[in-house]
């Protein structure tokens, strides 16, 4: 008997690739997003609606381009890591980024 399950919705890591630690000569567990743009192109072809995370690479990429890139590549919505302190702030930004336009292939899937 084959089983199909179908999901509601799915989780990836996405972020970009141009930050410090991204390319090291010996990669062990520091790099979490190797093809950005092999994830976007999958995910732009699914129905459901998909949560990007690790969107910052533990905190190498500022919020104004982790946030932004994460929803241009198709990302319904984010999980960010974060210290309390910091709430505040990446609030702001990420509504800042929501209220202008996007360069977005994929249909807002909520």
């Amino acid at each position: 008997m084959r089983i199909i399950i179908k999901p509601n919705y799915w989780v990836k890591t996405l972020h970009h690739t141009n930050y410090w630690s991204a390319k090291p000569a010996e990669q062990h567990d520091n790099i979490w997003c190797t093809n950005p743009e092999e994830i976007i192109a999958y995910m732009n072809g699914l129905e459901e609606p998909w949560i990007a995370f690790k969107v910052l690479a533990a905190g190498a990429i500022h919020p104004n381009e982790g946030f932004k890139y994460a929803f241009e590549g198709g990302a319904d919505f984010i999980c960010v890591g974060m210290y309390d302190f910091q709430i505040v702030d990446d609030v702001n930004i990420a509504a800042d980024i929501l209220s202008q336009p996007l360069n977005r292939q994929r249909p807002w899937r909520c």
